[in-house]
């Protein structure tokens, strides 16, 4: 997802959020009102379109990802949508095409599935509301013509885009971000001067040095940061038993200025 980010190679592939996305819905109906021009470092995509699908007012939406399987997938997702008269029809269509490809890419790992297991987990441990109900589905089809995608790392674009967003989306990228690119993420958000989320789970070196930055670039953090921590069920989570978590924490970041 980012030019600093491990090798992921063809073995790592983001079919599925990792993260609590009601997590971010939650952030989001925090700035509803003026939130119009997010961007989102990828993945699967699922994060931006739940999420972003509350916002009062959208101009663009932006996905940024240096993979180009996740650039091809996100917009396999958005055509399904597309196509999809409901979520009984988007949720068929993950079972048919998708869920093949994760079942064979999870078989790899050593671990196995079934479809039953993977939509519940979709539901009810990442809570992606869009592929089960037709008020969050209405509202993510309403959004697509809004979606812009690039293929950069996200410090680069961060630092030289045209567009001022005024909502960034990091994930965990800082996590393996070395400290010049460390430096240069958190700069290139201070230039947006816009909400900052981001997760540092035990995957980073120093979370401490993060911090740091983000407070040199001139954020401050958010004080419902305790109360997202609390929440949270997905990625970073300290309470999550399962080998793909890495305990951590959010951080909702916002100008000193705001």
């Amino acid at each position: 997802m980012s030019v600093a980010a491990p090798d992921w190679g063809e073995d790592s592939r983001f079919y599925l959020p990792n993260e609590d996305v009601s997590v971010l819905r939650t952030v989001m109906r925090l700035f509803r009102s003026r939130v119009q021009r997010p961007v989102f470092v990828g993945g699967s995509g699922m994060a931006l379109l739940e999420s972003s699908a509350i916002l009062s007012k959208v101009e663009t939406v932006t996905f940024v990802d240096l993979a180009v399987f996740q650039l091809d997938y996100f917009e396999r997702l958005q055509c399904a949508l597309r196509q999809s008269a409901s979520p009984g029809e988007l949720q068929n269509w993950f079972v048919k095409q998708i869920i093949p490809e994760l079942r064979e890419h999870f078989r790899r790992r050593g671990l196995e599935f079934t479809p039953g297991q993977v939509l519940l987990a979709l539901k009810r441990r990442f809570n992606v509301g869009f592929f089960f109900d037709e008020r969050p589905f209405d509202g993510v089809r309403k959004l697509l013509p809004y979606i812009i995608t690039k293929c950069d790392d996200i410090v680069s674009y961060l630092a030289r885009c045209g567009t001022h967003h005024d909502f960034i989306y990091l994930s965990n990228v800082p996590d393996y971000l070395p400290p010049p690119a460390l430096n240069a993420l958190a700069s290139a958000c201070g230039r947006h001067a816009a909400p900052v989320y981001l997760l540092l789970t035990t995957a980073c070196a120093d979370r401490d040095s993060v911090i740091a930055v983000f407070d040199a670039a001139g954020f401050r953090e958010h004080p419902v940061n305790e109360q997202l921590n609390a929440r949270n069920r997905g990625l970073g989570s300290p309470t999550l038993n399962k080998t793909w978590n890495r305990p951590g924490r959010i951080h909702l970041y916002v100008p000193k200025t705001s």
